[in-house]
């Protein structure tokens, strides 16, 4: 018997949603049908019901341009701007079409802000790390000018804000933890001989850097390209940055005398490394909207423009007597490919008369 009573009232409800569904179609069709045929004054009274239940957003967006048409027409600007308001409301995202929407109603369209006041977003991706030497340093003269640094993969994630300043430039702050990942090969303090009969070689030194990173990218992004309903974006950006030292880790192992090998736990080298640097970024990218949400694809290449290494305490007791190791002055170069996402959030307001 419950389920017999539940499938009739779901029976119910449904045909009664269907049925009220239909009948606003109707009333959307006839409102259409009245404003052709010039009744202006009629479509109030017709559209009022179903716009306060009933509709679809479609339908209520095509509602409220018909009564803004209208009212334009009547000459009740106050309600024109009223009923435009509330079109914008409902659809963020509604777009004019010069070549088919009358002027008029065009020209009242360009007098709301549509645009988003702010978007937030996420963005993630891999990174590769390319480190540059500045100033060599080492512990013996065999070690001079003998390291290879090679690049490394890692990661960076993190949330971004955007705000418009002018029509085509966007304020874009994006704050990232970012891992950076590079190794050094270089030539140990000491020669010798691994075998009887063999040439004397230098040892090695194998550095695995592990470096954790917290960056603040201030961007300013240029939109290059945008299509007339506003579903793809494709821009540029360029802007300083500042990185806060959080974690500062050296994987080391030496390879010296008869081809003995030290290694060991990682050593925490943070205090060699300064707290902060500054780059400057580099950024490409475009924009796809999907429903409400845009998602992203990027490119930017952020290189710093200070050393790494802080001249102070440069010398890590731990890395330089147990491995021979000392640090040279670097600065880095990271190139990111990240996708993200984001969410943009409206106010439509009238800006001007």
């Amino acid at each position: 018997m419950k389920k017999l009573l539940f499938l009739i009232s779901f029976i119910v409800v449904t045909s009664t949603a269907w049925a009220q569904s239909t009948s606003c179609a109707q009333t959307l069709r006839l409102a259409t049908s009245t404003y052709e045929q010039g009744r202006l004054h009629e479509l109030e009274g017709i559209l009022a019901g179903c716009l306060k239940e009933g509709f679809t957003t479609e339908q209520k967006v095509a509602a409220y341009k018909l009564l803004t048409q209208a009212y334009i027409y009547l000459e009740e600007p106050k309600k024109a701007d009223e009923t435009m308001l509330k079109l914008l409301e409902t659809d963020h995202y509604f777009r004019i079409n010069p070549e088919i929407d009358p002027a008029e109603f065009v020209a009242l369209y360009k007098t709301f802000r549509t645009e988003p006041i702010y978007t937030i977003g996420l963005k993630f991706g891999p990174s590769m790390i390319f480190p540059f030497v500045t100033e060599d340093y080492y512990t013996s003269n065999e070690s001079k000018g003998t390291g290879e640094y090679a690049p490394g993969i890692a990661f960076q994630a993190g949330a971004f804000f955007e705000t418009k300043v002018t029509k085509k430039i966007i304020l874009a702050p994006e704050l990232l933890l970012a891992s950076r990942r590079f190794s050094e090969s270089s030539l140990l303090f000491s020669k010798d001989s691994v075998a009887e009969g063999t040439e004397p070689i230098g040892g090695t030194i194998e550095s695995a850097f592990k470096q954790t990173w917290l960056d603040l990218n201030v961007l300013a992004k240029y939109e290059l390209t945008k299509n007339a309903s506003g579903t793809f974006v494709s821009y540029a950006g360029i802007g300083p940055g500042i990185s806060f030292s959080l974690s500062q880790k050296d994987q080391i192992t030496t390879t010296g005398l008869s081809n003995s090998t030290v290694s060991g736990a990682d050593v925490d080298i943070k205090e060699s490394i300064n707290p902060v640097y500054y780059s400057v970024v580099l950024m490409g990218g475009f924009k796809y909207r999907i429903g409400s949400i845009y998602v992203h694809a990027e490119i930017n290449y952020h290189q710093g423009l200070t050393n790494i290494v802080n001249e102070d305490s440069r010398t890590n007791l731990e890395s330089a007597l147990d491995y021979g190791v000392q640090y040279n002055n670097l600065k880095l170069g990271t190139l990111t490919g990240a996708i993200g996402v984001s969410y943009p959030f409206f106010k439509p307001i009238k800006i001007r008369k």
